[in-house]
């Protein structure tokens, strides 16, 4: 496609590295934000450039969050004595999706991969054993 401008293939190729996305779709995304709504363009660049000013991985429990410590880690009607374990925070977002679990979360952001390098230390496996070893009341039960 060396016939397009180029500020219109590096879009397609940045879409194209999302999840889930080939290369037809991200050209049809590229070519849907070319239309005249210079809004929802504005609506999005301010909301992808916010993602990364406005959010944090809340101190508890590693999860993201917009202060430093999440809206379930300071909700009072949570049950603190279980933690739920998740891969990564899509993971905690589908199970309070079923509002059905009612206990805390911990984040690893990753998932133990020696043959890519992944070991303990590059997850919160340390965090998650110093908050177990320091809680109070103590954890009742961990779910993995």
């Amino acid at each position: 496609m060396d016939f397009l401008p180029q500020s219109i293939t590096e879009l397609i190729s940045e879409f194209s590295h999302l999840p889930g996305i080939g290369q037809k779709t991200a050209e049809r995304l590229t070519f849907f934000l070319l239309r005249p709504h210079r809004s929802l363009n504005q609506d999005l660049a301010r909301a992808l450039l916010g993602l990364k000013d406005n959010l944090h991985f809340c101190e508890m429990c590693h999860n993201l969050s917009s202060e430093a410590i999440c809206k379930i880690c300071s909700d009072v009607h949570r049950d603190k004595t279980t933690i739920c374990v998740v891969e990564e925070a899509l993971d905690a977002v589908a199970l309070e999706k079923t509002h059905e679990y009612h206990g805390v979360y911990h984040v690893l952001h990753g998932a133990l991969s020696p043959l890519n390098g992944i070991g303990p230390n590059d997850l919160t496996i340390v965090a998650l054993k110093d908050r177990v070893e320091k809680a109070d009341p103590k954890i009742e039960e961990i779910i993995l």
